[in-house]
């Protein structure tokens, strides 16, 4: 009728407390009143009614009655229900006026048991006094209705998704954090008394569909940080269980009721939130939470959320919105959730493709130490010529353009490059004396054996074939197996000639014993333009020269003379034990190819410090400057400079004094977390 428009009648309403003298004051009030005392607010009727209009008021767990001049004409409290607890859900109350209560005074008695709130009064024609509170409350009904549906949408999608992909169980739980939330909203929506038939029901959902979140709090913090602290949240989870059946049997024995035993429920909730925040601290700590950072967003979004909304419910308001705050965590949350599951599937796939790569890698270290072990005349040569052609290959960095991970892949493939002495015999491979023509000439063929055995990596590697082909061809067009001469011969083959080469001119043979170093220089000059790349020879002169490059020795690879674990191990296990956790580390096979250097250090007694630089990541470019300039005046071309993980570098530093390594320490330490392996 007439409009959707209600009539404030809020003002000037005497308000009585027992016995004591009234009040005249505007509505809402917060009068001060005992439980079980009696309010009575009184006003006279406007002298202008018509009959089907209504007065519609807002209980606050309080009985009600409406008399107008005396008479009771509408009541709401918990004697008119069966079974009904003595806590009555909040609801609207509304009585219907017609002409003849025009001028009559309208009487609202409240029996007070949890709170003493009077709210605003209204008036319009027939239900259109519903209107108001439809409107005020139709945002956060449609809410409440979008977080239950996309609760069931999301259960859906995970329970098809899981028999395709790996989808974290996250997933799940935060969806039944929306189902049993978009309840709970329902539950304490203004409109529940439209839904439910009896208030008992919406009392129910709600006490009971609040407690259970945080049994699935539990449940998907666990997930999420990789169940690290499963037997703490498993302790929390059976301890809001406990707390819930005790509730229940509490009000079933009519001992205490749901609300009465809600600030025990919200004690619970509030230690959950500790715990949860406490376990994230430590996983900042200890640099865990990258595993889940994504998440971790979403998850303080929701904290954020639970304590806003335990506060408002204590806050001394006429109308409470519960659930505005939650709706919102919760999306946050959802969102997070699903960001993170889409990346981790995405950064599964690439787990699993460098996991083939390093399987192979693995592989080829495997069979490559096997040919050396096979060739006893040159036991761990393949390791050395890597070693050569590594540092090689950084001091050559500026000029050629190399990258860290060009020197790692021309150190990988030096240690591949004799692969194809596993297709020689061994009466050729190991033959004490000189090789007849005819030998050498089967001994020339393990570098397209090689080729041929490693034909299938190249796309994974570049230069493999390259390097292990073409390693033995001369400057001047003498070599095998193709005659290439010059700059035909490919960059890496010509590093991997000289690096080659020098191990054979320092390494002992059954036929002759090392030359010397001055023997080594000067042999190294002599070849220069007809075996050697002549660019290439004066840079290797100028390492040796420097001692950058020396030679290495071969035994002793397991061996530490103090009995101590080595550092290359320590770097090892970390490696291994992060990639468990889940921690990204980017190039898992670069560290693993850094502790195998590291290794070879060690067995040759060689000395070096190994350090992992933490917070490299920075806004400030300036300072970012400033820490690559003091990290590089510090690198010689025989250090190692990798990335470990995406904000932390391990540095290895080669034949540094104790001065040098403080002068490291405190110039690097300014910008950045400095730990010693």
């Amino acid at each position: 009728k007439s409009s959707f428009s209600s009539t404030d009648f809020s003002y000037d309403w005497m308000i009585t407390v027992g016995d004591d003298e009234g009040k005249l004051c505007d509505l809402p009030q917060h009068p001060k009143a005992k439980k079980g005392e009696t309010i009575v607010a009184s006003k006279k009727l406007p002298d202008e009614l018509s009959d089907g209009m209504s007065l519609m008021i807002r209980t606050n767990m309080q009985d009600v009655e409406i008399y107008i001049d005396g008479a009771l004409v509408e009541d709401y409290k918990s004697s008119n229900f069966e079974k009904m607890s003595y806590y009555l859900p909040s609801a609207y109350v509304v009585a219907e006026l017609d002409s003849e209560d025009a001028g009559k005074i309208v009487e609202l008695r409240y029996l007070v048991k949890g709170t003493s709130i009077i709210n605003n009064v209204y008036i319009s024609n027939g239900n259109n006094v519903w209107f108001a509170p439809l409107k005020s409350s139709i945002l956060l009904t449609i809410g409440s209705v979008m977080i239950l549906s996309l609760g069931l949408f999301a259960i859906i999608m995970y329970l098809c998704l899981r028999k395709k992909i790996v989808v974290s169980n996250s997933v799940f739980y935060n969806s039944m954090l929306l189902l049993i939330v978009g309840i709970w909203m329902i539950s304490e929506s203004k409109l529940r008394q439209l839904i439910f038939n009896r208030p008992s029901l919406s009392s129910i959902f709600s006490y009971l569909s609040m407690e259970i979140i945080g049994i699935f709090v539990a449940l998907y913090f666990n997930e999420v940080q990789h169940k690290k602290y499963e037997k703490v949240y498993m302790i929390y989870g059976l301890t809001v269980a406990f707390q819930i059946l005790v509730a229940i049997v509490l009000n079933m024995t009519q001992i205490a009721e749901f609300y009465q035993t809600l600030i025990l429920s919200h004690v619970v909730l509030a230690i959950g939130i500790v715990l949860v925040l406490s376990n994230i601290i430590k996983d900042i700590i200890n640099h865990n939470i990258r595993e889940y950072r994504i998440t971790a967003v979403g998850m303080a979004c929701f904290l954020v959320s639970a304590v806003l909304e335990i506060f408002v419910f204590y806050l001394d308001n006429t109308v409470r919105s519960f659930g505005t705050f939650l709706c919102m965590g919760l999306l946050l949350l959802l969102i997070a959730t699903v960001a993170q599951a889409l990346f981790d599937i995405s950064r599964q796939n690439e787990l699993r493709e460098k996991a083939k790569e390093e399987s192979w890698i693995g592989t080829i270290e495997t069979i490559a130490s096997t040919i050396d072990a096979k060739d006893e005349y040159t036991g761990g040569h393949s390791n050395r010529v890597s070693e050569y052609a590594g540092i090689l290959a950084r001091e050559m960095a500026v000029d050629y353009d190399f990258t860290e991970e060009d020197i790692l892949r021309i150190k990988y493939i030096g240690l591949m490059h004799d692969i194809g002495k596993i297709g020689v015999t061994d009466t050729v491979l190991n033959k004490t004396g000189r090789l007849t023509d005819e030998e050498f000439s089967l001994m020339k063929k393990h570098v397209e054996i090689g080729g041929n055995l490693l034909s299938s990596m190249d796309a994974n590697m570049p230069g493999l074939i390259d390097g292990v082909k073409h390693h033995h061809e001369r400057f001047d067009g003498h070599g095998y197996p193709d005659g290439l001469a010059g700059t035909d011969i490919p960059l890496i083959a010509r590093i991997l000639c000289l690096a080659d080469s020098y191990d054979a001119m320092t390494s002992n043979r059954v036929y002759r014993r090392r030359l010397n170093d001055e023997e080594v220089r000067a042999e190294i000059l002599k070849c220069a333009g007809t075996q050697f790349d002549p660019a290439l020879t004066e840079i290797f002169v100028r390492l040796i020269d420097k001692g950058m490059i020396f030679p290495i020795t071969s035994g002793g690879m397991e061996v530490d003379a103090k009995g101590q674990l080595l550092k290359s191990s320590i770097v090892e296990s970390r490696l291994q034990k992060d990639i468990a956790a889940g921690i990204d580390v980017p190039n898992p096979s670069h560290v693993r190819m850094a502790s195998y250097i590291m290794k070879l250090a060690e067995n040759k007694n060689q000395q070096f410090n190994a350090y992992l630089l933490f917070d490299i990541a920075s806004a400030d470019e300036q300072n970012n400057e400033a820490y690559s300039g003091a990290l590089k005046s510090f690198l010689q071309s025989k250090d190692i400079n990798i990335q470990y993980t995406d904000d932390s570098k391990l540095i290895v530093l080669f034949g540094r004094n104790q001065f040098a390594l403080q002068e490291f320490l405190e110039n690097v330490g300014k910008f950045a977390t400095v730990e010693e392996v």
